[in-house]
């Protein structure tokens, strides 16, 4: 088919009025907004763009903040800051890496290898070469060597102008004064590692903080740490810094203060007691022990020692020599035993046996039971193991003599599942929620816990062994401190707490730590009246303590011999106590892990040695 053209019509272009208006609109809104926008980065808001601006050009090589300080309940300061020089290296400021390492290692006196070793292995990061540390850290500083003694400060300060980028200053460092005492419950801190600081960048943290690593250092680092401080410089487009442009110094913020429940006297006598009665008792063999003192009608932790030791200072100092030696010792000196360890408790768990046979009203307090020294449970005859009985007695003087014969006799009343339940309404098997990290939740074996871990079912005689704090229960001093505790105050079961206060530089309370109940336990007062009476004979004759009574000072306790080994390793020993026994100020828990002998040759003395040296007795012993 064949279109002839000429005969289409053609259409001729207008103007459209309405089309070149709706174009000219829109050119001009879009040439005001322009406009609006131009005036308002120019004007509006060019001094907050200019700033950033600034920003981007400006490094600041810090200073570290002095960490707040760690006081007492009475104000006395336990660990602190203290100034210490320090040589540092702003590697894009260095021109002669090699030849100012020399120099450095003539001047301090230390071997050029180990300034290389801080170099290239600075916070957990290995660098292959200085031009790496260069690309990834430029402004530093890495720090080469600390606590500087004046006489090396003033050689090095004579030569620092022959060596660009070495950098000598005045930083803090962590103090503390008693070196191991305290240490279970401060911890320590070190040079923030790449891990620690990509999980914390967000929070403000940076890649040359130093943090806490362990115990209230750690718990409470963001308080503790301050905002760094240190010299302003300005860098070029090559991130070079231009040194004829200097730019004034920022100040540090000192950290807050953490005011705790702590009393540095008692903490000092409780460390001292603790290394003393092990050594006395092991000699130069190491054990694992722990102390924890509690104030029975808050919860608050009064002391807290470990053993073995561990000096935070070292940490502080990255003596690494030290460090390496504490994290290869088998004995574990950085474990909290107070906290992190947990064992049967021998016979200190008939406090809570005691408190629930009564609380039942399945025996009565001045009802005769016969003692044996042995009894049927189930068809397995458990036998107390010191010889013989107490023949024909009552609830006060069974639990002051420690009869195995007696309560397993109360443990078989109760049964399993009630005995169950009154371990867990006193706090075992669960963690407390200290303010510390590393606790261990111990253990309450359950048919279903013990066909997991050992494959056969649980035996009904199993409830005479747990009744006395044998067998596959397991519990840490913490916990044991908080049962006495709760025996002490009626029946309130306290969340442990160290932390009292956080105060801030000026002097305000920027947060407070009130006491935390976690349950009310609903034993009878007359049960735990009892329990108290049968502690407070510990010490007469016939009690596990007899022998170790104080003058003028009648204190309450409990001895604990737990076997190990099914019975062929050296028993674990325990000791709790309370002082004043009419209306106790502090309450002790006494461990000794695998010592052998008794509660009352072991822990015993260990805890009698803190009372008379804490309220100031004599150390005579009374028969």
């Amino acid at each position: 088919m064949i279109i002839d053209r000429r005969r289409i019509p053609r259409i001729s272009w207008q103007k459209s009025p309405w089309r070149i208006a709706g174009f000219t609109a829109i050119v001009a809104i879009a040439i005001i907004a322009l406009v609006i926008r131009l005036v308002q980065v120019q004007v509006v808001q060019g001094e907050a763009f200019r700033a950033a601006a600034q920003a981007n050009q400006i490094r600041l090589i810090e200073v570290a903040a002095p960490r707040g300080m760690i006081r007492d309940r009475n104000g006395d300061v336990m660990v602190r800051s203290r100034p210490s020089f320090v040589v540092g290296l702003i590697p894009s400021e260095v021109t002669d890496v090699k030849g100012e390492l020399h120099a450095l290692a003539s001047i301090l006196g230390v071997p050029e290898s180990s300034l290389w070793e801080q170099l290239l292995h600075h916070r957990g990061v290995n660098y292959k070469n200085f031009d790496e540390v260069q690309v990834y850290e430029p402004y530093g500083p890495v720090i080469l060597a600390s606590d500087l003694p004046v006489a090396k400060v003033a050689r090095l300060s004579e030569q620092m102008t022959d060596m660009p980028g070495v950098d000598l200053e005045v930083q803090p460092i962590r103090d503390y004064p008693d070196g191991p005492v305290g240490a279970a419950a401060f911890g320590y801190v070190g040079q923030i590692t790449e891990t620690e600081y990509n999980k914390r960048k967000n929070e403000g943290y940076t890649p040359n903080d130093v943090i806490g690593k362990d115990g209230l250092e750690w718990e409470y680092d963001k308080y503790l740490r301050g905002v760094p401080g240190g010299q302003q410089v300005v860098v070029d487009a090559q991130g070079q810094v231009v040194p004829s442009i200097k730019l004034p110094s920022r100040q540090a913020i000192p950290g807050d203060t953490l005011v705790t429940t702590l009393d540095w006297r008692l903490e000092q006598i409780a460390q001292q007691a603790l290394v003393d009665g092990v050594r006395k008792w092991a000699g130069k063999k190491k054990l694992a022990a722990g102390v924890v003192v509690e104030d029975p009608w808050n919860g608050g932790i009064l002391a807290m020692a470990s053993v073995p030791e561990f000096d935070p200072n070292d940490f502080a100092a990255d003596n690494w020599k030290k460090v390496s030696k504490y994290l290869l010792d088998p004995a574990d000196p950085l474990f909290n035993n107070a906290i992190g360890a947990a064992t049967p408790t021998g016979s200190t768990f008939k406090m809570v046996t005691g408190s629930g046979v009564l609380s039942e009203g399945l025996v009565k307090p001045n009802e005769v039971v016969y003692d044996s020294g042995a009894w049927d449970c189930g068809g397995y005859v458990a036998r107390d193991i010191a010889s013989g009985g107490l023949g024909n007695t009552t609830f006060v003087p069974a639990l002051a003599a420690s009869s195995d014969g007696f309560f397993y006799q109360m443990a078989w009343r109760l049964g399993r599942v009630r005995l169950e339940k009154w371990a867990r309404l006193f706090g075992l098997s669960a963690k407390t929620g200290i303010d510390l990290p590393g606790e261990n939740a111990g253990n309450w074996p359950t048919p279903e816990w013990e066909l997991k871990n050992f494959g056969v079912p649980m035996e009904p005689s199993e409830v005479c062994m747990l009744g006395i704090g044998q067998g596959a229960m397991q519990a840490t001093p913490l916990q044991m401190v908080n049962v006495a505790s709760a025996v002490i105050n009626g029946g309130t079961l306290y969340r442990p707490h160290i932390a009292s206060r956080i105060v801030d530089p000026h002097g305000d309370v920027v947060k407070t730590f009130p006491p935390e109940i976690i349950r009310q336990i609903p034993a009878t007062q007359d049960a735990l009246k009892y329990v108290r009476m049968g502690m407070s004979k510990v010490t007469d004759p016939g009690g596990t303590a007899y022998g170790w009574k104080i003058k003028d000072l009648p204190f309450s306790g409990k001895t604990g011999t737990a076997e190990t080994g099914n019975g062929a390793g050296a028993n674990t020993t325990w000791f709790i106590a309370w002082a004043p026994s009419d209306h106790p100020k502090m309450a002790i828990a006494v461990f000794v892990d695998r010592s052998g002998g008794y509660g009352a040759s072991v822990a015993a003395p260990i805890a009698r040695d803190i009372l008379v040296k804490y309220f100031k007795k004599s150390p005579e012993i009374i028969q």
